[in-house]
């Protein structure tokens, strides 16, 4: 199967002046949630649907809560989960407290295989 992507037009937002360029994005095919990977998995094993759904649920549960006290998460083969931060500048150490931070973010790396995979991608144009 091969990824499909569109082109999307930008302008310069530095000159406003100069034509837009083109740009590939990807263009999703749909959406899988939590009900069909559930379904995915258990079809290619023994769990039951129910089974693989409690596993997944619990998985969000506890990587919620090991994030929200601070670790990092590691899930072998599918990558790590940790959390990044930014903040305002300050002039001193001390001057930098809770309040100077700006945003969280969740940073996902992906592990071996699934970078692997971003290297074989087919892409097809939409027509």
């Amino acid at each position: 199967m091969s990824v499909v992507f569109k082109t999307v037009a930008h302008k310069n937002l530095q000159n406003l002046e100069a034509p837009a360029k083109h740009y590939a994005m990807v263009e999703p095919t749909g959406t899988t949630d939590i009900d069909g990977l559930a379904k995915i998995i258990s079809d290619s094993s023994t769990a039951s649907r129910a089974d693989v759904y409690l596993v997944l649920i619990g998985l969000v549960d506890a990587i919620s809560q090991e994030l929200e006290d601070g670790r990092s998460v590691h899930l072998g083969k599918l990558g790590s989960l940790s959390l990044s931060i930014s903040s305002d500048g300050a002039d001193t150490a001390t001057e930098v407290t809770a309040f100077s931070i700006k945003k969280a973010r969740l940073i996902f790396r992906p592990g071996p295989e699934i970078r692997n995979l971003l290297k074989k991608l087919k892409f097809i144009k939409k027509s």
